[in-house]
C-alpha cells in the first residue's frame, strides 16, 4: 500500500515548488531561484549523487532508492533497499553502496541489485552502521562508520570498540582503519587535490581535516571549522572549490582556508548535497529531496 501511495503521489510532487532559495552569499543563485520538490514525506532522506544527468538518492528508512532526471521523472530504483545511504559510481556501470540495515559496504549493478559484499567486519567484529562513502582517484574507498540506532534496535549488537573512518582497497580487498576518535562520523569528502580529507562529526559541532599521506594513511587531524550546534551531516565540494556543510541552520559555505562565506537556507534540515550537470544542485533534507539551479 505504501509503495502504491508513493507511485500515485510522486509525479505530483515533482511539479511542486518551495519558496525562493535564500542565501546570504551573493552570486550563487540566479534571481528568483526556487526549490523543486522531487519527493517528500519520507522517514529519512539521504545520499544525493549525480551520475550524468541522473540523480540518485534514498528514502532509506522507508526502504526506497530513487532515480530522477528531467527526461524520466522520478523512478523507484529499489523498493526493498537495505537502508542504503550513499551511491558512488564504480567505474563499470555499477555503484559502491553503504547499507545501514546489513551494516556492509557493497557493490550494486546498474539495476540496483547487490553483486558483491566488499566489507562487513573489521578485525573479526561487525561494522557499526556505514553512512557515507567516497572514491579516491586511486580507486580506494573511504567511508564513515558511526554507531547510529543501536539503542533503538536492541537486536543489533555493537561490536566495534569505537567509531572509525575506514579505507578499503578493491584491488587487495583490504580494509584498514584510517582514523578514529569520533562521535558519529558522517559526511566525508576530499579536497580537489586530494591532499586533505574532510569529515563532519555529528556528535560534535566540528568538521575535521586530515592531511593525506602518499602511502594512503592520514596525518594528525585538526579542527577545520566549528559551528554553533551539533548535528552536522553531509559534505560536498562545489565546482568553485568551496566546502558545503549540512548543519541544523542550513548549508554553511566555507572556503578551504576556513573562512566562512555564507549560509544557504533549505526547506528543512539538510542531510546531503550533490552538484550536477548544467549548474544543477540537489539537496536532501530529513524528509525530502529538492533540486534547484546555480548561477
Amino acid at each position: 500500500m505504501r509503495l502504491l501511495l508513493y507511485l500515485l503521489v510522486l509525479p505530483l510532487l515533482a511539479l511542486a515548488r518551495e519558496p525562493l532559495v535564500e542565501c546570504d552569499l551573493v552570486g550563487v543563485f540566479p534571481p528568483h531561484a526556487s526549490w523543486r520538490v522531487i519527493s517528500s514525506g519520507h522517514a529519512g532522506c539521504e545520499g544525493a549523487q549525480w551520475v550524468g544527468d541522473t540523480l540518485h538518492y534514498a528514502a532509506h528508512h522507508d526502504g526506497f532508492a530513487f532515480k530522477w532526471s528531467e527526461a524520466t521523472g522520478l523512478v523507484v530504483w529499489r523498493k526493498d533497499s537495505p537502508e542504503a545511504t550513499s551511491f558512488r559510481p564504480d567505474g563499470a556501470g555499477g555503484f559502491y553502496v553503504v547499507e545501514q540495515t546489513t551494516r556492509q559496504l557493497t557493490r550494486w549493478n546498474a539495476d540496483g541489485a547487490r553483486v558483491e559484499v566488499l566489507a562487513d567486519t573489521f578485525e573479526g567484529k561487525k561494522l557499526n552502521r556505514p553512512n557515507d562513502v567516497i572514491v579516491k582517484s586511486d580507486g580506494t574507498l573511504w567511508f564513515t562508520d558511526p554507531d547510529w540506532l543501536f539503542s533503538k534496535r536492541p537486536h543489533d549488537k555493537k561490536e566495534l570498540p569505537g567509531q572509525f573512518v575506514f579505507r578499503f582497497d578493491p584491488k587487495t580487498k583490504t580494509l584498514t582503519k584510517a582514523a578514529e576518535g569520533f562521535d558519529k562520523p558522517n559526511g566525508i569528502v576530499f579536497s580537489p587535490d586530494e591532499k586533505h580529507l574532510f569529515i563532519s562529526d555529528s556528535g560534535t559541532p566540528n568538521v575535521f581535516r586530515f592531511p593525506v599521506n602518499a602511502d594512503g594513511t592520514l596525518g594528525p587531524r585538526e579542527v577545520f571549522a566549528t559551528f554553533t550546534e551539533k548535528g552536522l551531516d553531509g559534505l560536498a565540494l562545489s565546482p568553485q572549490g568551496q566546502l558545503w556543510v549540512c548543519t541544523k541552520d542550513g548549508i554553511r559555505i566555507t572556503a578551504l582556508d576556513g573562512k566562512a562565506l555564507g549560509l544557504l537556507k533549505t526547506p528543512g534540515k539538510p542531510t546531503s548535497i550533490a552538484f550536477g550537470p548544467e549548474g544543477r544542485l540537489a539537496v536532501t533534507t530529513r524528509d525530502a529531496c529538492y533540486v534547484t539551479k546555480l548561477q
